[in-house]
């Protein structure tokens, strides 16, 4: 048996999809188990720059198999459009299969987002992802498998007609292409045959029985869970370990190896706190280095030290066997570097992450401050071509977290990542 999971441990962002990508190059299945099209990972390699949104990092290899799980909302637009890029950008379409219970995203459900002014609100990307688990937890949403169905197109349209009822101008959701929408389902089942819409638990526990290579790929990061995030600033799903179990049908238990995706500093895209932000020079100077902006929605990052309080919240909910640390290389050039240790409240000290995102909001980061290094970084072939200071880094991280930093990435490219041996003392 082998399985692994690759988990985002801050707010997302922290470069899941390189690691996922590297990991999943002899791997039999990878498994997307949470969110939606709003996830946005990104894969450089000889070919080209690639972004993924529903489909995960192992897109990518031709010989592995790739299944979006029961806990996903899945757009047929979105993946009609990324299958049919791919195959253009690398003359195949992977070995997909989408799970039965998957739920899917309407033509209706960007606009319900928009008129109940949720994006607003919470900072969401407007591609109807919150509405969709609305319906799903409601049980009135549409799954996968009622895309096989014959009467599916009814159904479809039955309900367009109820929510057309329900809201008092109903002039945007006049505009929806009924009839383009099921020409995108249409697609969908050729792209995706009968064969290819599978029960998920069996399949993968099959799977694992056999000693077959299982990668669980998560989306967003362990701060934006629904139920252990900066609620309301969270995302519909559960990118945590425990949402192997509910979006996937496998039991957490069964995942040997459990990684950490950790950025070296700080980011977060849209509202909600973030204790470490640096809104001046600082700040300004790490987006840009680290080119922080959404591969989803373009937006600009909010960016800050690394927020070790988050962090070691992070390892706790998803037991962490290691942790693949990224983006190092954007911290060269810096004079010092900062890590946040604690809060500060009230002048009272704090180690534990709130759970309340109102709490938070009132914190105040208490620093630790390193020495920084001038030193380009992103050809460094072993831990030994880094310079002092930055080792220091990685070994500071290791100790407070108590779990090994096995993958280090240096730069973008795929090349550019360092496989470690190490333990923690």
């Amino acid at each position: 048996m082998s399985a692994l999971t690759i988990i985002g441990s801050q707010w997302g962002d922290e470069g899941k999809g390189k690691i996922a990508d590297l990991l999943s190059e002899e791997a039999d299945w990878v498994v997307r188990f949470n969110g939606g099209p709003n996830a946005g990972h990104t894969v450089v390699d000889d070919q080209g720059v690639f972004k993924f949104h529903h489909l995960p990092s192992a897109s990518l290899h031709e010989d592995c198999k790739v299944l979006l799980g029961p806990g996903m909302v899945i757009n047929p637009e979105g993946l009609v459009e990324e299958l049919d890029e791919l195959k253009e950008n690398r003359g195949f379409q992977p070995d997909i299969y989408l799970a039965s219970r998957a739920h899917i995203i309407t033509p209706y459900h960007p606009i319900v987002e928009v008129l109940e002014k949720a994006k607003d609100e919470v900072g969401t990307t407007g591609r109807g992802i919150g509405p969709t688990y609305e319906d799903k937890a409601a049980r009135s949403g549409f799954r996968v498998l009622d895309l096989l169905r014959p009467d599916f197109e009814d159904r479809f349209r039955d309900r367009l007609e109820r929510l057309k009822e329900i809201w008092n101008d109903p002039s945007e959701l006049d505009r929806i292409d009924e009839d383009g929408f099921m020409k995108l389902v249409e697609r969908v089942r050729e792209l995706v045959s009968e064969d290819r819409v599978v029960n998920s638990s069996p399949l993968l526990n099959r799977a694992l029985d056999e000693g077959q290579t299982v990668i669980f790929e998560g989306a967003q990061g362990t701060l934006l869970d629904i139920d252990f995030g900066t609620y309301p600033y969270v995302t519909s799903s559960n990118p945590t370990i425990g949402g192997i179990g509910t979006g996937a049908g496998v039991s957490p238990t069964r995942v040997e190896r459990r990684l950490g995706v950790v950025k070296a500093y700080t980011t977060r895209v849209g509202k909600g706190p973030m204790p470490t932000e640096e809104e001046g020079d600082l700040g300004e100077r790490l987006r840009e280095s680290g080119d922080e902006y959404g591969a989803t929605t373009g937006r600009p990052r909010r960016c800050g030290p690394l927020d070790l309080v988050g962090l070691k919240y992070a390892v706790d909910l998803n037991d962490f066997t290691e942790i693949a640390l990224t983006k190092l290389d954007v911290l060269s050039g810096f004079e010092e570097i900062k890590v946040a240790d604690h809060y500060l409240k009230d002048g009272e000290r704090i180690t534990e992450f709130p759970a309340s995102a109102e709490e938070l909001s009132k914190c105040e980061p208490g620093y630790i401050t390193f020495g920084g290094w001038e030193k380009d970084i992103t050809h460094a072939d072993s831990l030994e071509d880094l310079p002092s200071e930055a080792r220091g880094y990685i070994d500071f991280l290791e100790q407070e977290l108590e779990v090994p930093i096995s993958i280090l990435s240096v730069g973008k490219k795929r090349s550019q990542t360092l496989t470690l041996d190490r333990e923690v003392e």
